[in-house]
């Protein structure tokens, strides 16, 4: 089995190192081999090199435009890597034939002489070139002190492989084409954690087959992880700063609005100072956004705060976002309280994570300044607990909720415990989701059958069958003395089970 470090070194290996690195690379293929550098002066030269030649123009074979093309041809022809010449030859329509013939041109400022001597040594040495790529990306990664601009660095060194940094199933930042399975690649995978940890977060590349060696960016994904580390680390302990911060101001906010000193409702309290110091502009109209977990389970956990914030915060990084109770609150404020766009597009962007984590979403109306935002945050809450019945990535603006928002906050669990008591027989049925169903469906259409077949779709005679067993089994909503308490309970034991096989709903 050959060795990485004795591969023939490939032209995008050679363009990530001096002298290539500063010079003007059309590259059709990165991947292409290079296993021998030819100084051509005469076009019979050129006509004598062999394939998977790296080919520098001089003296009589880069005179001129007609010189490069005819050069190109031949290139073609000869089936070599790549051509150089200066720059003093090349042209845009040089780089447009060179595209149309898929061959590479490279355009150099230096002595092609030079260049030539140093192309020969790095490619007969290319264990060495390749310590020479690895130093050089090592400097460029201690520049960078946040993770975008480490994954920024790994991506522009690896193009056009994609790389990402990514916890769980999210990406943190890089390109998210690196989770991607579309042609044939070849998944590479480095986990980013300190000595003896264990950590869900790592580097993910897809190298396309065939292509680059999957060793070498194996071997770059390594060189880049001690960085990838401590930029993340350094991230964690900054967002873990800035939600703490963003908690004792909301705090604050909420006693300043709540306080007597806030005078009777209807009166403008003065927005703090220091709510600037944290991007809020509060004295705005404010909109509140409630995210929250379709099955609540009791205050998340603060690395699932970490993914959430990270995901609601990307292209939003001023706006806030709270960990509260079993969700997360966050605003948007303007001047215009009717324009939604900006909030609309962050939505749209954070579809994709609400449904990895199973998360609804609540919007609130527009309302200005700090007592403003609290009614806002509250509005947003309650149409959260709305957009539960419609399952991950559901959003309910409090706009379109009405009075059935009050349904929202209904002990369903307590209200399931009272039907096993009073429905015994119906509780015990195998069939008892399509009947409750059923039953709510006619409830909430005013008795029409039609109606309620249409909602079910199902026929009229399938809706008539299920109520008569209904009523066989206790459940007799005609009785005006106990519809609204039958209906309050077909409401609290549809929300619980969920929709798919009724005959084995538990």
């Amino acid at each position: 089995m050959t060795r990485p470090s004795t591969l023939p070194i490939t032209l995008g290996e050679l363009t990530r190192i001096e002298p290539l690195s500063e010079a003007v690379a059309h590259l059709h293929d990165p991947a292409r081999r290079v296993e021998q550098v030819v100084l051509a002066e005469t076009f019979d030269r050129l006509r004598r090199c062999p394939p998977h030649v790296l080919v520098v123009l001089h003296d009589e074979a880069a005179t001129g435009g007609w010189s490069l093309a005819a050069a190109l041809h031949l290139a073609w022809e000869r089936n070599l890597s790549a051509v150089v010449v200066s720059r003093t030859v090349a042209g845009s329509s040089s780089a447009a034939l060179a595209e149309r013939l898929h061959m590479s041109l490279i355009v150099i400022d230096a002595d092609p002489i030079d260049v030539a001597l140093q192309l020969a040594g790095q490619v007969s040495a290319p264990a060495a070139a390749r310590a020479l790529r690895q130093a050089r990306l090592a400097e460029q990664l201690a520049e960078q002190n946040g993770i975008r601009g480490v994954l920024g660095v790994l991506n522009r060194e690896l193009r056009p492989v994609p790389v990402a940094l990514v916890l769980g199933e999210m990406v943190l930042a890089g390109q998210a084409a690196a989770l991607q399975d579309r042609g044939p690649v070849k998944p590479v995978e480095i986990a980013v954690n300190a000595p003896g940890e264990r950590s869900a977060a790592r580097l993910v590349a897809a190298v396309p087959v065939p292509g680059l060696a999957v060793d070498q960016v194996e071997s770059l994904l390594k060189l880049a992880r001690p960085s990838v580390l401590a930029a993340w680390a350094q991230s964690r302990l900054d967002a873990a700063g800035r939600a703490a911060h963003e908690q004792a101001a909301f705090e604050l906010l909420r006693r300043l609005s709540t306080s007597p000193v806030a005078g009777p409702a209807g009166v403008e309290v003065e927005v703090p100072s220091w709510t600037g110091e944290l991007g809020w502009e509060v004295g705005r109209a404010n909109r509140a956004v409630w995210l929250a977990p379709v099955r609540p389970s009791g205050e998340p956990r603060p690395e699932v705060t970490h993914l959430i914030r990270a995901a609601w915060q990307r292209g939003h990084a001023s706006w806030p976002l709270i960990a509260e109770g079993d969700g997360w609150l966050s605003w948007h404020s303007g001047a215009d309280p009717d324009d939604t766009i900006a909030l609309r597009r962050a939505l749209a962007g954070f579809r994709d994570s609400a449904a990895a984590h199973g998360l609804v979403i609540g919007v609130g109306r527009a309302h200005d300044g700090v007592p403003g935002l609290m009614r806002s945050v509250a509005e947003a809450r309650l149409g959260a607990h709305v957009a539960r019945e419609g399952g991950p990535t559901t959003v309910q603006w409090f706009d379109q909720v009405g009075a059935s928002a009050a349904l929202a906050w209904l002990p369903t669990t307590e209200i399931a415990q009272v039907a096993d008591l009073c429905l015994a027989d119906l509780m015990s049925a195998r069939d008892r989701a399509p009947l409750v169903r059923t039953v709510l469906a006619v409830l909430d259409c005013g008795g029409s059958l039609s109606q309620a077949s249409h909602r079910l779709g199902v026929h009229r005679n399938t809706v008539l069958a299920r109520l008569t067993r209904a009523r066989q089994l206790g459940l007799t909503f005609e009785d005006p003395g106990q519809r609204l308490a039958l209906h309050v309970i077909c409401y609290a034991l549809a929300s619980l089970w969920p929709l798919g096989n009724d005959e084995s709903t538990p």
